[in-house]
């Protein structure tokens, strides 16, 4: 019942609790009163938008992670037997094993292993998702050689939502490092004995051409000025063979080989002999030409037994890389079976599904007030009369509402202990009953094979 004043009429209040009523009214206990009045709208949004978020959370499939460890593993002959040249260093390890990995990780590699596994079916990004999925990841040992350098291991690893498959594709990747390590091992070490057989072979070739230089310009003075015996031509046959075996005996042997010293010894002996029998005019024409052509033949010969030695440790190398005895790659963990999945984004899922069934739940709150027209306070009235409000008399509750609104709380405790139990329910699976999806797949398809056997 409401009572008014006319419009020449005024009336201030003087029970301050009337005032004080629309100060109060936009409270904490307002808010409290509309979330007891929409509890139900509440409780509807909230457990619909929970229940979808969680049955999202449990079928989310776990991913698991197989990784197995390769070792660079030192040669078997020591380096200072073999010399540092046939021993390769740690930065050319770790290089060639980028090289290796390169070559592994191509798209035709990673499309084959996919489809031979068949992962990721009628995904368009398959490719995407192998690399990354896959793990060719480089890590030091410390103190594991005895020379206090650092081992270089590597984990090779791939992730996967079924254990067997990513057991069986991080094996692949391992066995595919180790055998494009052994083939770019053997075919670096025939290349370099290829190059430098050629190189020195080049190199005899000039050698043996200016020899021929020195003997022809040797013989020709003598021969335009027929001054030349049958014992000077014995003599310069003699020294030609001895230049000649001196060739074989230098593409064999070292310079401070006797029996190259020994040839060198005789030659120079021979060829002092032969130059004082010679004219002095044909010396005297032809001395700086020859000479030239010595400087050149000595420096040939250092190149060649450079080029020598170097052919020697190319095929040493060759050799130890086909007995596998050189510093190579040793498996040194095979990928396990993993048995327990990774940490997944189940507990994020979660939170946001309670994060956003709270936040509809307080927007289906807030709209249900907004759309409803009924009078609930006070200040309600205020801007609904027209004239001055005097006194409001309060609502009368019925005995019926009372039992109405007792049936409503105890069909909202009821409902919500039975979301409660069902999000509860939930959880468990979500967080404890693990994997979901491959053993409920796994019992289904007991259960149905069962009649047909």
């Amino acid at each position: 019942m409401l009572q008014t004043l006319g419009s020449d009429e005024s009336y201030r209040p003087s029970d301050p609790a009337f005032g004080e009523d629309h100060a109060q009214s936009l409270g904490f206990g307002h808010y409290i009163d509309i979330l007891k009045r929409r509890f139900f709208y509440f409780l509807l949004a909230f457990g619909v938008v929970s229940i979808l978020g969680l049955c999202l959370a449990a079928i989310q499939k776990p991913n698991y992670l197989s990784e197995g460890k390769i070792l660079v593993e030192s040669q078997v002959i020591a380096p200072d037997l073999v010399g540092p040249a046939v021993t390769a260093a740690g930065g050319e390890r770790i290089q060639l094993i980028q090289r290796i990995q390169q070559r592994v990780m191509t798209r035709d590699n990673l499309l084959s292993i996919a489809n031979r596994f068949g992962l990721f079916p009628k995904r368009p990004d398959v490719l995407d998702l192998m690399r990354e999925s896959s793990l060719i990841k480089p890590a030091e040992i410390a103190g594991a050689r005895p020379s206090n350098e650092p081992s270089i291991a590597f984990t090779v690893g791939f992730e996967y939502e079924r254990p067997e498959l990513a057991m069986r594709v991080a094996s692949e990747f391992v066995s595919l490092i180790i055998n494009e390590d052994e083939r770019l091992r053997t075919s670096r070490s025939t290349e370099a004995v290829r190059i430098l057989t050629s190189e020195t072979k080049g190199i005899e070739d000039k050698l043996d051409s200016t020899q021929t230089q020195i003997f022809e310009l040797a013989r020709q003075p003598r021969e335009d000025a027929s001054q030349i015996s049958e014992q000077e031509r014995s003599r310069l046959a003699a020294l030609a063979a001895l230049k000649a075996e001196l060739i074989q005996k230098t593409a064999v042997y070292s310079e401070a080989h006797p029996a190259v010293i020994a040839l060198k010894k005789r030659i120079t002996a021979m060829e002092k002999d032969l130059a004082q029998q010679a004219p002095s005019k044909v010396q005297s024409t032809r001395a700086d030409d020859i000479e030239a052509l010595k400087r050149q033949r000595e420096a040939l010969e250092k190149r060649l037994a450079e080029a020598n030695s170097k052919l020697a440790t190319a095929r040493l190398s060759e050799k130890l890389d086909r007995d596998q005895q050189s510093e190579r790659l040793q498996i040194i963990e095979l990928p396990p079976l993993p048995e327990k999945p990774l940490k997944s984004n189940r507990i994020k899922l979660v939170g946001i599904a309670f994060a956003a069934a709270a936040a509809l739940g307080i927007c289906a709150v807030i709209a249900a007030e907004l759309l409803d027209g009924s009078i609930r306070s006070r200040h309600q009235l205020i801007g609904l009369i027209p004239n001055t409000l005097i006194v409001s008399i309060p609502y009368m509750t019925t005995r019926g509402d009372e039992i109405r609104a007792r049936v409503r709380v105890i069909i909202g405790a009821v409902s919500a202990v039975m979301l409660l139990m069902v999000l509860g329910g939930l959880l468990i699976v979500v967080f404890l009953y693990l994997p979901l999806d491959l053993s409920l797949l796994e019992k289904a398809a007991v259960v149905f094979r069962a009649p047909t056997q």
